[in-house]
């Protein structure tokens, strides 16, 4: 007992600034601007760019996401320039946002707890960690840039005063309803990063409903539903205006429908969904948090007044987390950047069990409850490199040591550069190429346009398409066949449907229009990184 405690006494890490504790994040995050980006973020580079070139998304090319991750893209090109860092720094400026936002939100919610600051600091740990599990394909996707709205959302309709009843009315507290207004507003504007966020609205009207008072839940509920509606109203009359909102309105009732529907692996059902999450949580932060509240529960009395203020908090993240899950399940994919909605929601519950643990050992060893605390990051950090998230965490390790030895990039690619070259030594900067594969971050890095507006084709895969968009495909590849056509072999992802085809097979057993204009017009140059280049006689 007495060298437990001389070890912890050793250790005073107290940031009971949230200032210094936003720097420390900022430090720790850092690294990630020399990660790369993979195929989404190369589909969403080229978006990003058209944009600035005056072309306009589903009229120009085409994808099923909405538009809001194009026009984040399009901004970061423009503040820092067309390239990867531009993006990697966009998305850590995000990163460190969204910390800074579940740090106040952590106080805020645990407001009447003693231990809310220690909270707060594990549930941004907790982040952190996990933002590193999720690396460089599952960052800088819709979902993380979502985070920032919705956690700005419920941040505005939390009040700030310690030590009350939560059903106290707010009459007094300013601008509780433009507040309300604001926080739909919010959610709309996530809305058109992924439409599943729409389901957030519950969350902030069940913390309006338990934290507005009798008199002003309703008109509370119907501002949050007039600043949604406001929100994306004005996106919508937007793309309409551009002609965008037809065509997105039949992407996402048709494209967008099949491939939720369509998973070559299987059904995704409700244990899939767990067991992902869990490992896009990390398991042991999950044990712990668990286990402290497990602890309270046994331990709490019923003359603690603030009990029934921390499990109406508790309750609500429970909602929050349960609706990302639904999200997330409505989508019948479960990739890892799916649960980045989940994390805050549930790191605010992780972030407040372990700072149980830590109260409650403070009192057992008679230790500063921030020396304990420190203790428990550094035993989760140690589970969490060597046991339970090894491989992601490990990964990364190896990649940034590799970045700073020089024997890796900084902001690589999904492989190395021999596509991208061949197209730039063999092409103008006016010819069009076209690849049917899995590789469309060509496009914006060589900087030629796509012989169709069809970013990917991943979506062509399937043994069934829309005979709208198989034509449109065909048509216009017969019409204005690209100077070089790209095709990839050994593309068998079980995301694309219900096939295992590549799409060297995909062509050749369900486009014969394809097959015999690369037999007709084409001839084969070259092979490099399991893509079949074809040139036009």
């Amino acid at each position: 007992m007495d060298l437990i405690r001389k070890i912890v006494r050793v250790i005073r890490f107290n940031p009971r600034n949230p200032g210094s504790f936003l720097v420390l994040a900022a430090i720790l995050l850092f690294p990630t601007i020399f990660w790369p980006f993979d195929y989404d973020q190369g589909t969403f580079a080229y978006g990003g760019a058209a944009i600035l070139h005056g072309q306009r998304p589903y009229l120009d090319f085409w994808d099923i996401k909405p538009p809001n991750i194009f026009y984040t893209y399009a901004a970061a090109f423009a503040l820092f320039g067309n390239s990867v860092r531009a993006i990697r720094v966009f998305d850590y400026l995000n990163a460190v946002l969204t910390i800074a936002l579940l740090f106040v939100l952590a106080t805020r919610i645990w407001k009447n707890g003693p231990w809310r600051n220690l909270a707060a600091v594990m549930a941004s740990l907790a982040f952190i960690v996990q933002y590193y599990i999720f690396g460089h394909w599952d960052t800088a996707q819709t979902e993380t840039y979502s985070l920032p709205f919705l956690l700005g959302a419920f941040l505005l309709i939390l009040p700030n005063n310690s030590r009350n009843h939560p059903r106290v009315p707010l009459r007094f507290t300013l601008g509780y309803l433009p507040r309300a207004f604001f926080a739909g507003i919010f959610v709309g504007i996530s809305f058109y990063f992924k439409f599943p966020n729409a389901l957030f609205l519950g969350l902030i009207a069940a913390a309006i409903w338990l934290y507005s008072g009798n008199e002003r839940r309703l008109k509370s509920i119907a501002w949050l539903c007039a600043g949604f509606l406001m929100a994306v109203g004005l996106e919508s009359s937007y793309l309409a205006l551009n002609g965008e909102l037809l065509p997105l309105w039949h992407i996402t009732t048709s494209e967008t429908a099949s491939y939720v529907s369509t998973n070559y692996s299987g059904s995704f059902g409700f244990v899939s969904n767990l067991r992902a999450a869990s490992q896009a949580l990390d398991l042991s932060w999950m044990v712990m948090g668990m286990l402290g509240w497990v602890i309270w529960i046994i331990a709490r009395h019923d003359r603690d007044k603030d009990a029934v203020l921390v499990f109406q908090s508790f309750m609500l993240l429970i909602l929050g987390s349960a609706i990302a899950l639904f999200a997330v399940q409505l989508q019948n994919k479960g990739y890892k950047y799916h649960y980045a909605i989940l994390l805050p929601w549930a790191d605010l519950l992780i972030g407040a069990g372990i700072a149980l643990i830590a109260n409650m050992l403070s009192h057992l060893f008679k230790l500063p409850r921030w020396s304990m605390a420190t203790v428990l990051a550094l035993a989760l950090f140690a589970l969490n490199y060597w046991v339970t998230s090894s491989d992601p965490l490990q990964g990364r390790v190896k990649e940034l040591i590799s970045i700073a030895n020089g024997t890796e990039p900084a902001n690589g690619y999904i492989a190395t550069d021999s596509i991208s070259d061949y197209v730039i030594r063999h092409t103008q900067p006016s010819d069009k190429i076209f690849i049917f594969g899995f590789q469309p971050y060509v496009y914006w890095k060589t900087g030629r346009q796509p012989a169709t507006k069809f970013l990917n084709t991943i979506h062509f895969k399937p043994t069934t398409v829309p005979d709208a968009e198989r034509e449109e495909l065909v048509t216009s590849l017969l019409r204005n066949p690209p100077e070089l056509f790209l095709v990839e072999m050994g593309d068998r992802y079980t995301s694309q449907g219900n096939t295992n085809d590549d799409s060297r097979t995909t062509i050749r057993m369900r486009y014969p229009e394809l097959e015999r204009l690369l037999d007709q017009s084409y001839c084969l140059k070259d092979t490099i990184q399991h893509t079949i280049i074809y040139r036009k006689r």
